[in-house]
């Protein structure tokens, strides 16, 4: 069971398919077009112990998302896979999401020590892309290596130092990309273990760029690459 909170996300629920278990509405506050099991209408008062946001739209609900599984992962060929390699940020993580939806990558595997899917930041983050979009988490570095070379997909890590740019690999290949944590990068073992490194290219007056920012301009050169 997840609890989600806004009419937004809620709406995006019940379009991706998603059980709606029960609503909790504060008194007054307007009911979305949904279809939920059961509906509690609560004081302002009880509602405002269970709130997760400072300016909440009156709307809890909790829902009953899928449970996705590695062969939901490994459905679309050719692959195109987002690995999170410990990110903290659940922001970062949800729009990483949602980046992954948008631009065709085809899942998204989360290493131990990343944010989990269902925080509730990360699942605003994704604007419903977390019902939608599939993925799975807990997995170590060396069990999803292991994976990968057994697909043959090819794992791309970035760095500022690499020779050749993200331009100058061929998108349409297996590929998965290693997006590494925010305050580190990818550290030595996981720079070791991609099959290429690359650069995105960008003024060397700016030190690095977010992860979810990267990660945006990574699948927007491989949606481009995949269209072409």
């Amino acid at each position: 069971m997840l609890p989600i909170e806004g009419p937004i996300l809620l709406e995006e629920a019940q379009r991706s398919g998603i059980e709606i278990v029960d609503v909790f509405r504060k008194a007054g506050a307007p009911m979305p077009a949904v279809e939920p099991d059961a509906i509690f209408e609560v004081s302002e008062e009880a509602f405002k112990t269970v709130q997760d946001t400072e300016h909440s739209q009156g709307i809890i609900a909790t829902v009953r998302p899928r449970q996705y599984t590695l062969g939901d992962i490994f459905a679309v060929s050719p692959e195109l896979i987002m690995v999170l390699g410990r990110l903290q940020d659940p922001g970062n993580v949800g729009t990483i999401l949602r980046i992954g939806e948008s631009f065709g990558a085809t899942g998204c595997i989360a290493l131990r020590g990343t944010a989990s899917f269902y925080n509730g930041k990360v699942v605003r983050a994704s604007a419903g892309s977390v019902f939608r979009f599939p993925h799975i988490g807990s997995e170590t570095l060396d069990e999803t290596v292991s994976l990968l070379r057994s697909r043959r997909i090819g794992l791309i890590g970035t760095s500022p130092n690499a020779a050749d740019t993200i331009e100058q690999w061929d998108w349409r290949k297996p590929s998965a990309i290693l997006i590494g944590n925010e305050g580190q990068g990818l550290d030595p073992k996981e720079l070791a273990t991609c099959d290429k490194v690359l650069r995105i290219p960008h003024k060397g007056t700016v030190e690095s760029l977010n992860s979810a920012i990267a990660a945006a301009i990574i699948l927007y050169e491989a949606s481009k690459h995949r269209r072409s």
